[in-house]
């Protein structure tokens, strides 16, 4: 079948594991991936606890795609309570351990309670095995990784967290081969747990319900994707191709978002970066190697990512594309969340070219922008909570209030910072980063629309109707789950060929309308989870800068304007002016069980 309907449950404080079935009714409402890991975060983790606690739960799950021929559907989920925002959040892998988990013959892995010592876990199908991992502590994620197929076999997947993780850094994220979980600190969650790795090797065949039915799609999809002129381009320089795309619409953000274009942007473009790659690769399955396998000086990396082109490279005024490769490999190396990484660290150089922060202050690192030696230091010091690390280690936000400096060019949302898509020109992203369950992420709510002026860029009117349907959309894609990239195939929002796609896998024989719903009630449960723990209308905002400040061409995103958008979208969901859900759309959504946590 294309799921087995079955959980590992790990209970790392008793030491015990256990079969925890997840019945085919929950599977229908919720479908896979981000939504059943949603709705089993929100059961068993309880109100108002601390993400580093025992009672924190974390969800390593798949989807129905996963580990079958289905193209571009190689990613897994993680989903916790995040230590950064205090809220949900979820974050998204390639490569092949959810596969591996699927072969396992498990949809997904469920985490509770902390180990009291320094733990790895090694998972063989039905067997799980508790290993000491003390003499791992403090090793960087591919020398981790190393080891433990050294030990364990080279066929072995794996997941790790670095010093980052294991040092609870609030962005710390979790690293399987050369890819990461980077969103809202799931690393630290792991850390906190003191699980330093978590390895599977599986033995079984995932057999869809109706193989031929599946086929049938596979054969359709497989053309679509080789006939597409944009994945020809996805193919050629992975997703760095929208760095010069985003520099001629003046929202490529640079020196701590106070520009919008960067005077080097070429040097560090996808078409820079080709001239470095020494081969393409693609995840397990997939038929579009958009991964870069990438050499720059003293460094290999996969990427960089656009992503890692923004936060280690325009937003720290950064234009050297050796360096580049560099901080992008040496993030990973640590665990860190590199988005977030990027972040605090062109906060700290705004307020080092200031004048707010000295070098005395800062362990004697010259913060200008650009200076990636000294980021490389202070990247370090973050990891390992040495020095001044150890107040940036909590993140920006966090770190102005100790420091009492730099409140007003924060550039973060409930508390973490934001990702490289512009909120000043691209509405629909202005918009993304405010609501997000997860906190200010650029793959729930996607900006393709607008930067491909598919709808007119740049307007706020009607894109709070439109940032529903994206996030609809994004629920179901991370629930089957396939790649955001292959929105290039599959099309922008909620459509027939989607549909397609979960009939097929699923061997169901539901309509666009019934889908839809599906999508409406995996974001509304998590958008529940955040009321839950307190959040409402006053944490869906922007940064001050991006509603105060223009970009060199004029843009930005005023309260009003959210405002207006925030109004338009709630009612598209059907939550009142605050943002909660109300009763009756709960009832309608079939999660009517809920209604009396709002």
């Amino acid at each position: 079948m294309s799921w087995w309907g079955r959980y590992l449950f790990i209970n790392l404080t008793e030491r015990k594991y256990e079969d925890f079935h997840v019945e085919e009714e929950k599977i229908k409402k919720y479908l896979g991936g981000n939504g059943v890991g949603t709705y089993l975060l929100y059961k068993l983790s309880k109100r108002g606890s601390n993400p580093f606690s025992e009672d924190n739960v974390l969800i390593i799950n798949t989807g129905p795609a996963n580990g079958t021929l289905v193209p571009m559907a190689s990613k897994f989920c993680v989903v916790s309570k995040s230590p950064q925002t205090g809220g949900f959040t979820k974050g998204f892998c390639g490569g092949e351990f959810g596969q591996e988990i699927k072969f396992a013959g498990w949809d997904g892995i469920i985490i509770c309670g902390a180990c009291e010592e320094w733990t790895h876990i090694h998972i063989e199908d039905d067997k799980v095995y508790f290993k000491k991992a003390e003499d791992l502590k403090g090793v960087y994620t591919s020398l981790t990784q190393k080891i433990l197929k050294e030990r364990y076999g080279e066929d072995i997947k794996t997941l790790v967290i670095g010093p980052a993780g294991e040092n609870l850094v609030k962005y710390a994220c979790i690293i399987s081969d050369l890819r990461a979980v980077g969103t809202g600190g799931i690393g630290a969650v792991l850390g906190s747990k003191k699980v330093k790795a978590i390895s599977v090797r599986g033995t079984k065949l995932v057999k869809p319900k109706n193989p031929y039915k599946l086929m049938d799609f596979i054969k359709s999809f497989e053309k679509t994707v080789y006939d597409h002129p944009g994945v020809k381009n996805l193919i050629k320089f992975g997703t760095s191709a929208g760095v010069m795309h985003l520099q001629h619409l003046g929202a490529l953000p640079s020196y701590n978002w106070m520009r919008e274009t960067f005077d080097r942007a070429e040097s560090i473009s996808g078409e820079a970066l080709r001239k470095r790659v020494i081969k393409d690769v693609s995840c397990f399955g997939c038929i579009v190697p958009c991964g870069k396998y990438t050499v720059g000086g003293d460094a290999f990396t996969v990427g960089p990512e656009y992503e890692g082109v923004f936060s280690m490279g325009t937003i720290i005024g950064n234009g050297d594309i050796e360096e580049l490769i560099s901080l992008d490999r040496l993030t990973d190396e640590l665990g860190l969340g590199q988005i977030q990484a990027g972040g605090v660290v062109a906060w700290v150089m705004e307020c080092f070219e200031k004048g707010l922060l000295d070098k005395r202050e800062l362990d004697d690192l010259d913060l200008h922008f650009g200076n990636t030696d000294a980021v490389k230091k202070l990247l370090k010091k973050i990891a390992f909570r040495e020095g001044i690390g150890d107040i940036l280690a909590e993140g920006s936000q966090r770190a102005s209030e100790l420091l009492g400096v730099g409140e007003d060019f924060l550039m973060t949302v409930k508390g973490m910072e934001i990702a490289g898509h512009s909120p000043r020109a691209i509405k629909t992203q202005a918009l993304a980063y405010a609501v997000s369950n997860r906190g200010p992420v650029h793959c729930d709510i996607r900006p393709g629309m607008e930067e491909n002026n598919i709808i007119p860029i740049g307007r706020c009117k009607g894109k709070g109707k439109v940032g529903k349907d994206l996030a609809v959309w994004t629920s179901i894609v991370n629930s089957i789950i396939y790649c955001l990239s292959a929105e290039r195939v599959v099309g922008l929002k909620l459509n027939e060929k989607i549909l397609e796609m979960v009939n097929a896998v699923m061997d169901w024989n539901i309509d666009i309308e019934d889908l839809y719903q599906i999508g409406e009630r995996i974001y509304t449960l998590e958008r529940l989870f955040n009321v839950r723990e307190g959040f409402s209308r006053k944490d869906d905002t922007l940064p001050k800068r991006i509603k105060e400040e223009t970009t060199e061409r004029g843009q930005r995103t005023t309260q009003k304007d959210l405002d207006a958008m925030l109004d338009e979208f709630y009612e598209a969901f059907g939550w009142d002016r605050e943002g909660i859900p109300k009763r009756e759309t709960l009832i309608k959504l079939g999660i009517e069980e809920f209604a009396d946590d709002v």
